[in-house]
C-alpha cells in the first residue's frame, strides 16, 4: 500500500470510529496512531463525559464499521487505544532487523518488531527475563520464535561467551543450528533419554559453578515441546527442569522453553513461577490466555497467529510484537558462514602460535 493510500485508509477509518461513537452519544476524536507490521493502533481522546466502559461496549459496532475481523480496545499513555489487524501485513525479517541493533548487548536475543516499529530484545542476564516460556497453539509461530532467538544469539555472541543446549523432541525446530560452533553435544538432542542425561550434566555443571562462584560462559537451554518432554521423561524430567529454572540464573544458565499450553497438569506451579518472561502467541480461549501469560485480560486469544505475540513480564503492560522470521535455509547459510569464519580464525591462531 502506497503512503497516499495508507493515509487515505487511516483517515477513513478514523472518520468511521468518530461517527459510530457520535451516533451513540459517546463523542471522541482520533488524535494519532501507529502502523505496525500486522497491527494498526488508533489513539482516541474521549470527551470528558464519555465513559471508557461505553466505548468498550461498542466494540462489535466499531469492528463492523471498520470492517475489521477483530478489534481490541484498551487504555494507555496515549488515551484509549483501538487495535485492529493491518489489512496489508508485511513480514519482519531477522536478517533485515539485526543490522539495525548491532552490536547486541551481551546475552541478548532479538524477538521481533513492536507495533510502534521498535525492535524488541530480551536480555537473558536480566533478572526480569532470566528464563523465557513461549506458549501458543499450533500455527502461532512458537517454533519460528525459538529459531529466531537461537539464531540471533549465535550470530551476535562468541563461543567464549555463549553455549547452547537444544532439546528438540520433534527433531525439526533446531535443525538449522546443527553446524553452530556454540552447540553443546555437537547437535540438537532428540531422544528423551539423552535429553534427561543432558539435563543431569547441566545440573552438575550448575553445582560446580555454584561452588566456584562462576557464571561463564553463559549456557542457554532451548526446549521445544516442553510438555511432550515432561510427559515422556516423567518426574525425573520435571525435577531436573525445575531445579534449573530455580537456581540456574546465578550460574549463568538460562532456559527458553516452548509449549502449547503451560497448564498445571503438565507444568508445576513452582516451575511456571520461575519463568519471569512469557511470550504468548495465539491461544484458543481467554482462560488459555490467562494460563499462558500468568495474568488475566491479556486477550491473547484475539491475536492473529503466524508470529503475532505478546511479551508479558512482571507488572509491565504487555508488548505486542511480530516475530522476526528467518527461514531454516537462511539460518543454515548464515551459521555456515559463521563456522567458516571461526575455522579461519582458529587456523590463523595456530599459525601465530607456531611462529
Amino acid at each position: 500500500m502506497s503512503q497516499y493510500n495508507l493515509r487515505h485508509y487511516l483517515e477513513g477509518q478514523s472518520d468511521r470510529v468518530e461517527a459510530v461513537l457520535a451516533a451513540h452519544r459517546a463523542p471522541a476524536r482520533i488524535t494519532g496512531g501507529t502502523v505496525g507490521p500486522r497491527l494498526i493502533r488508533l489513539f482516541l481522546n474521549p470527551a470528558p463525559h464519555t465513559r471508557f466502559s461505553t466505548i468498550r461496549g461498542l466494540t462489535d459496532d466499531l469492528a463492523l464499521a471498520l470492517r475489521a475481523p477483530s478489534l481490541r480496545i484498551g487504555r494507555g499513555e496515549e488515551g484509549v487505544i483501538l487495535e485492529l489487524p493491518n489489512p496489508h501485513p508485511r513480514p519482519v525479517s531477522l536478517l533485515t532487523l539485526l543490522p539495525e541493533v548491532v552490536p547486541l548487548p551481551p546475552l541478548t536475543a532479538m524477538l521481533g518488531l513492536t507495533d510502534a516499529g521498535v525492535p524488541l530484545l530480551a536480555r537473558l542476564s536480566s533478572p526480569e527475563v532470566s528464563h523465557v516460556l513461549v506458549s501458543g497453539t499450533t500455527g502461532s509461530g512458537k517454533s519460528a520464535l525459538l529459531r529466531t532467538i537461537a539464531v540471533s544469539l549465535v550470530l551476535s555472541q562468541s563461543t567464549a561467551d555463549l553455549r547452547l543446549l537444544c532439546l528438540d523432541p520433534k527433531g525439526r525446530t533446531f535443525n538449522s543450528l546443527a553446524d553452530a560452533p556454540h552447540l553443546l553435544r555437537g547437535r540438537p538432542v532428540v531422544e528423551t533419554h539423552e535429553a534427561l542425561e543432558a539435563l543431569h550434566s547441566l545440573l552438575r555443571e550448575m553445582e560446580i559453578r555454584d561452588r566456584r562462584n562462576e557464571d561463564s560462559p553463559a549456557i542457554v537451554l532451548l526446549v521445544d515441546e516442553l510438555a511432550d518432554l515432561i510427559i515422556q521423561g516423567r518426574s525425573a524430567m520435571t525435577q531436573a527442569l525445575t531445579r534449573l529454572v530455580q537456581r540456574g540464573r546465578e550460574a549463568g544458565i538460562h532456559v527458553v522453553a516452548a509449549t502449547q499450553r503451560p497448564s498445571s497438569a503438565i507444568l508445576s506451579g513452582l516451575m511456571r513461577a520461575n519463568f519471569p518472561l512469557r511470550l504468548v502467541g495465539k491461544v484458543v480461549s481467554a482462560e488459555d490466555a490467562r494460563v499462558a501469560s500468568g495474568r488475566a485480560k491479556t486477550e491473547a486469544h484475539l491475536l492473529s497467529g503466524r508470529g503475532d505475540f505478546l511479551a508479558v513480564g512482571g507488572s509491565a503492560t504487555p508488548i505486542r510484537f511480530q516475530v522476526a522470521f528467518i527461514a531454516e535455509r537462511d539460518a543454515r547459510k548464515e551459521i555456515a558462514e559463521l563456522g567458516k569464519m571461526a575455522n579461519v580464525q582458529m587456523a590463523n591462531g595456530r599459525s601465530a602460535a607456531r611462529r
